[in-house]
């Protein structure tokens, strides 16, 4: 499921999936590992009007370098996003699906 992010990422991600998923919020990822032609679609539908979403343009997603994945929860991430945070990770309530590494080398 999070085949694609870094090692360590991977597993924090499955950590807070498994969390979510004993809170009974339903997580489901989305989205994990992008290629640029993967980023330039959700760019364009982004900047189309066509996505709630925000999208960064081609080669500036983390999710291109394995240091992002999107999850969708009941709470609109609410606790996932509160939890990540005090796990040292980078989320916010404006692209709620949205989780992301912050760690050396991002």
């Amino acid at each position: 499921m999070f085949d694609g992010l870094i090692p360590g990422l991977a597993y924090y991600a499955a950590w807070l999936y498994t969390w979510a998923r004993a809170q009974g919020l339903n997580p489901r990822v989305t989205s994990v590992r992008r290629t640029a032609a993967q980023q330039e679609a959700l760019y364009r539908r982004y900047l189309a009007g066509q996505s709630q979403f925000p999208a960064a343009p081609p080669g500036r997603s983390l999710h291109e370098r394995g240091l992002a994945f999107d999850m969708v929860t009941d709470d609109q991430g609410r606790a996932t996003g509160a939890i990540w945070r005090q796990m040292g990770g980078t989320w916010s309530p404006t692209d709620w699906v949205h989780y992301q590494y912050t760690g050396p080398g991002t």
